[in-house]
């Protein structure tokens, strides 16, 4: 009996040995892992904009950033058609059209923000690489544009306003900076005006140019009236040459202009080594009203010989006006580019 139940196992065992053994060696390997192919938007052309519509694509390492690329793609296109229109219409207005004037106009339509967008087809290619192609309402997006514009005018209009009762350099300040906010608002003019028909361009471009007028007539009737006692004479000339330098205009009558006055006062210390201290005051007025000024005090060895002293003093003024600036050392404010 013993003897027929180890049989028993022992022929049980064989046959599932032969079942295993030949199922491994029939086994199928499992089919390879296919690779999905690229879908063809991403490395073909984009589609045509239309009247309504915008597209860019870009690619970036997520998707984050892939829209940022496509976002700049499509802008990137329209600083290109603006930039050969705004080369067209300075060619019919026989004016000259410089390649850097241009290229400015393209860098700075490339700053103009589109948030009216919307993901058309996403795609992410590999671990490190994301595609999207993007779609935008040219209707949305300009309306956004002129909103912007027409706020941005307006504020630049309150501000010239508010400098009409100011003093001179208050007035030259401002409308430089007013002249370039308006420069600024140029690439929106003109990618407006190629989005939307109708749109009054000219207009628009005019607003800039009379802003930019303003401030030409606002800086040629700026001229400054330098005036000292004797002592003064070389600090005078050191501020004037600093002036002219900068291209600002040195009359020599105080008609109409803003003058600052020099005055001097000296003291000469004794002992081992001969001090002489220079008081420098400086007034600068436009009409009768004082808008700067500021006291500076200027020390040089004296060597028995006060011109020596105060021809040293100009020296170190000239030299004090470059490192500082001349709005600190004589206390004004005037835009220096």
């Amino acid at each position: 009996m013993q003897s027929k139940i180890i049989n028993s196992f022992i022929t049980l065992f064989l046959v599932l040995f032969v079942v295993g053994f030949s199922g491994c060696g029939s086994s199928n390997p499992s089919p390879a892992k296919i690779k999905k192919p690229i879908p063809s938007w991403i490395n073909s052309i984009l589609p045509s904009d239309t009247n309504s519509k915008m597209y860019g694509m870009g690619i970036g390492k997520n998707r984050e950033i892939a829209i940022n690329t496509a976002l700049s793609d499509m802008v990137a296109k329209l600083g290109t058609s603006i930039e050969s229109s705004y080369h067209t219409d300075e060619k019919v207005r026989n004016s000259h059209s410089s390649l850097e004037a241009r290229y400015i106009i393209k860098a700075e339509v490339s700053k103009i923000k589109v948030n009216n967008y919307k993901v058309v087809k996403a795609y992410k290619i590999n671990y490190r690489e994301y595609a999207v192609m993007i779609e935008t309402d040219k209707k949305e997006f300009a309306e956004g544009l002129k909103t912007d514009l027409s706020m941005k005018k307006k504020s630049i209009e309150q501000k010239y306003k508010a400098l009409s009762s100011r003093d001179t350099l208050t007035r030259y300040n401002g409308k430089k900076e007013l002249s370039k906010e308006s420069e600024a608002l140029k690439p929106t003019i003109l990618m407006i005006s190629q989005l939307v028909k109708g749109f009054n361009k000219k207009g628009n471009l005019k607003f800039v140019e009379d802003k930019q007028n303003s401030f030409l007539a606002e800086q040629e009737n700026l001229k400054f009236y330098v005036s000292s006692d004797k002592k003064s004479k070389s600090f005078a000339n050191k501020i004037k040459n600093y002036l002219a330098q900068n291209s600002f205009t040195v009359s020599s009558t105080s008609v109409n202009a803003v003058m600052i006055k020099l005055s001097t006062k000296e003291n000469i210390t004794k002992g081992n080594i001969a001090i002489a201290v220079l008081t420098l005051n400086v007034g600068v007025y436009d009409k009768k009203d004082r808008i700067g000024g500021k006291t500076i005090i200027l020390k040089e060895r004296y060597n028995s010989s006060i011109e020596s002293v105060y021809k040293n003093a100009a020296i170190h003024l000239e030299q004090d006006i470059k490192s500082e600036g001349i709005n600190n050392l004589i206390g004004i404010n005037l835009n220096i580019d």
